[in-house]
């Protein structure tokens, strides 16, 4: 009966390279070592040469067809077809794994004092090890296994948050930025100091805030105070001189602007735009002298150069009609351009009116103001004058009457002494 074929090792076992030197605890053999990768054997495998290799190491060396022993030609001892490493030749060496796996060994991680076989090291310990030295998977920092957690949940700069406002998960190299536009971060109102107030809400809540600095509506003349809302119109009323004085001195540097603007520059235009229009006008009547030049038998038009030949004078008057056509064309576009210039002119010059009148009108309602607050005052000057006479009166009265009572009452104890 033929010999049964060994079978294949398993997935499990052919999916690692031999042990690492550094676990053996005592003195290292050459028959423990695999004769491809040179480590402690790991499923000992056996070729027809005799030579061992790991089950993980013969699979990926015959994986690719068949392949001379390196170790025989080493030794000097390569022989056909002994020594040709293919897949069905070798078989597991089971005396030889026993004899491996019993050896003892020990962590070779710095700071692990496991002790044990290698067997135990392969079941229990290997890729388990506190101290194992790995690379974070996101950073690529080296930790320990035992640190690993710690790492990922505080040290990472690329590890992943959940914003604890508004749930959105965030880098953590990010946070800085992501806090700038969270909708939910929380802010301090800088006029009532009320806290967390969600950014998404925080622009209603300064609108009706009445303790919010707001600038004064006439900053744009001048006025560089901030006042809290509730405040905005006693500062108007306590400013009102100032304000008059800077919306005067505004208005008076647009007027000299105004002033400055129209007769130079629109009186200007309005002479440059005349001398276009009458060098158009010449342009035209010259083409049109041109365009009325007869045939070679015509008679010579007057004004126009007369020649011998025929052909050449109306070749003349042909360049001479481009010539003018360019010219033309040139004139009608800075007339055109003139035009435009002078209508964004008159534009910003209605604007400025515009703005004149807006201006004059805050200025009355500013006098209307003052003269109402003025009589408001000499009103209420009055009624305290009047209330000081009559508390004057009343104290006058009672006084009088103090004096009544009291002096009867004298002159009975005088005549009775």
């Amino acid at each position: 009966m033929a010999a049964q074929e060994p079978s294949p090792p398993s997935s499990m076992e052919n999916n690692k390279p031999g042990f690492p030197k550094k676990i053996l605890a005592n003195k290292l053999e050459d028959k423990h070592l695999c004769n491809c990768c040179q480590n402690i054997l790991r499923r000992p495998f056996q070729a027809q040469c005799g030579h061992r290799f790991c089950s993980y190491c013969f699979n990926r060396t015959v994986g690719s067809g068949p392949q001379k022993c390196n170790a025989c030609i080493k030794e000097d001892i390569f022989e056909e077809p002994t020594s040709i490493l293919k897949p069905g030749c070798a078989f597991p060496d089971n005396a030889a794994r026993r004899e491996v796996e019993n050896l003892p060994a020990v962590c070779f991680n710095e700071g692990c004092s496991w002790k044990g076989s290698i067997k135990d090291y392969e079941l229990s310990h290997e890729g388990k090890c506190e101290f194992m030295i790995l690379p974070c998977p996101l950073c690529k920092e080296l930790i320990r296994l035992n640190e690993q957690e710690r790492h990922n949940d505080r040290e990472c700069p690329e590890r992943t948050l959940n914003c604890k406002y508004c749930k959105e998960p965030f880098h953590f190299r990010n946070i800085k930025a992501h806090d700038e536009i969270c909708p939910k971060y929380p802010m301090i109102c800088e006029g009532c100091a009320k806290k967390k107030i969600p950014r998404e809400k925080y622009v209603d809540h300064i609108k009706f805030c009445s303790k919010f600095r707001t600038p004064c509506r006439y900053h744009v003349v001048g006025c560089d105070m901030s006042v809290e809302k509730e405040k905005i119109h006693d500062h108007e009323r306590a400013c009102a001189h100032e304000h008059l004085n800077l919306l005067l001195h505004y208005i008076m540097g647009m007027k000299v602007s105004l002033e400055g603007l129209q007769p130079q520059s629109l009186e200007l235009a309005g002479h440059k735009a005349h001398e276009l229009h009458q060098e158009l006008r010449d342009l035209e009547a010259r083409v049109s002298q041109l365009s009325a030049i007869p045939g070679p038998t015509g008679p010579p038009v007057k004004g126009v150069p007369s020649s011998s030949s025929s052909a050449s004078s109306s070749s003349a008057g042909a360049s001479v009609g481009a010539a003018l056509e360019l010219q033309l064309h040139s004139k009608k576009t800075k007339v055109a351009d003139l035009g435009r210039r002078c209508q964004e002119l008159e534009v910003k010059a209605g604007t400025f009116e515009d703005v004149v009148c807006v201006l004059n009108r805050e200025v009355e309602h500013f006098a209307t103001t003052m003269e109402a607050s003025n009589r408001q005052h000499r009103l209420d000057q009055d009624k305290i004058e009047a209330l000081s006479n009559k508390v004057c009166f009343l104290f006058r009265c009672n006084l009088v009457q103090m004096l009544i009572f009291i002096w009867p009452k004298r002159k009975i104890n005088s005549d009775s002494l």
